[in-house]
């Protein structure tokens, strides 16, 4: 991934795109949207395969914007990221695919209210690299109960429409996303203990 960064980083320089005092913050950027595109990609993949793109999709929906309001566990490398990224979409195909409805209902409905739960209690939370001042913690906190407001209101609607495979691919976005906060609690506890 380094060779397309500088690919791309050298173009944009010579072509007065991005400023000299720029390069470190574009260049930190492009590497988070090449690495979410990939991953992306690679769930897509996984889930055209395993067919279970809608569930995939929903998931996708979910996720990404629950865990950039509420924060949580950031891998140290890419690899880890891509590793622990295909991990929980495998779980969730594994999930839709394996068990039946009725039993996913119930696993989903408690999953859902686990995530909601944990979010309520711990989110957001940031990392000690980038701690938050006390204007981002308020910003993120709203931000973070507004999406699970909006992720409870989704689920609400997949299970009363009936659509328990699709509602197990959000509630599992919850729960990981209030797994990651503890995570990232830990994580954080540990990286200050160091």
């Amino acid at each position: 991934m380094n060779k397309i960064l500088d690919a791309i980083m050298e173009k944009l320089l010579s072509g007065g795109y991005v400023r000299e005092d720029e390069t470190e913050i574009v260049r930190f950027g492009l590497e988070l949207n090449i690495m979410k595109l990939f991953i992306s990609a690679g769930m897509l993949i996984a889930a055209m395969i395993f067919g279970c793109i809608p569930s995939a999709l929903v998931f996708m929906a979910v996720y990404p914007p629950l865990r950039s309001c509420c924060g949580g566990y950031h891998a140290t490398t890419r690899t880890v990221c891509f590793v622990l990224s295909m991990a929980v979409m495998s779980i969730v195909i594994a999930a839709v695919r394996l068990l039946p409805e009725k039993v996913l209902f119930v696993l989903a409905a408690a999953a859902s209210i686990a995530g909601i739960i944990l979010i309520i209690l711990f989110a957001p939370v940031d990392t000690v690299s980038k701690p938050f001042d006390d204007t981002e913690r308020r910003v993120f906190r709203r931000r973070s109960l507004a999406a699970a407001a909006i992720s409870a209101l989704l689920l609400a609607i997949l299970a009363f429409s009936g659509s328990y495979r699709l509602m197990s691919a959000a509630s599992m976005a919850v729960f990981f996303t209030g797994i990651m906060l503890i995570a990232g609690i830990f994580s954080n506890r540990k990286g200050a203990a160091k």
